[in-house]
């Protein structure tokens, strides 16, 4: 028997498409496809060649995003599974949105009303100034802060009511989508009380 028969035998492509064969493997080769041959001239793959820098950035990539989409769905399940747990019936759930949206409505309510009183302090505020002005003297410095503080205040408590506005919306539209989620998953009809 002859010391190559009892050898590995490798066969490996290079890069030009030539077969090679031989009992080892010349390292600029090692990153190449390569199949061992045994005696009875059976291969069999031993190293697929190896994955370029974009191949495997891709590929982490991609497991990347599996795991998220099955994050995704076992986030889904459970949002799912509560929205069964949490609401006795769609009464229920309706009940809860409305309950929502008027806490929001409470703290605006309040801030309207305080926005009232503080236009009505701007509007004789406004009127003291002028009434400076007309007699032709200097409007108090202390005169000119109140009106700019309160001016701001308004501001603020405008852009409050606004953001409170758009937090009913997102919580209307939030329960009302759980509502059609919630008539889906227990089958039950749709009635006239979505949207608020």
């Amino acid at each position: 028997m002859s010391p190559l028969a009892s050898a590995k035998l490798f066969k490996w492509v290079d890069e030009d498409g030539a077969i090679h064969y031989s009992d080892n493997v010349p390292p600029q080769h090692v990153n190449r496809k390569r199949e061992v041959i045994n005696k009875s001239g059976v291969s069999s793959v031993v190293a697929d060649e190896a994955k370029s820098r974009t191949e495997l950035i891709t590929e982490r990539q991609q497991v990347e995003l599996r795991k998220k989409e099955e994050e995704n769905q076992r986030q889904a399940e459970v949002y799912q599974r509560n929205l069964i747990a949490n609401y006795r019936d769609e009464r229920d759930l309706i009940a809860t949105r409305d309950r929502n949206i008027e806490s929001i409505q409470v703290s605006v309510n309040f801030v309207e009303a305080n926005l009232g009183n503080l236009r009505f302090d701007l509007d004789g505020l406004v009127k003291d100034a002028a009434a400076f002005e007309r007699s032709g003297k200097k409007t108090p410095k202390l005169l000119k802060t109140q009106i700019a503080e309160t001016r701001n205040k308004i501001d603020e408590a405008e852009i409050f009511i606004k953001e409170k506005r758009i937090e009913q919306d997102k919580v209307r539209d939030k329960f009302n989508q759980d509502l059609e989620l919630y008539r889906t998953l227990t089958g039950t009809q749709s009635d006239t009380a979505t949207a608020r």
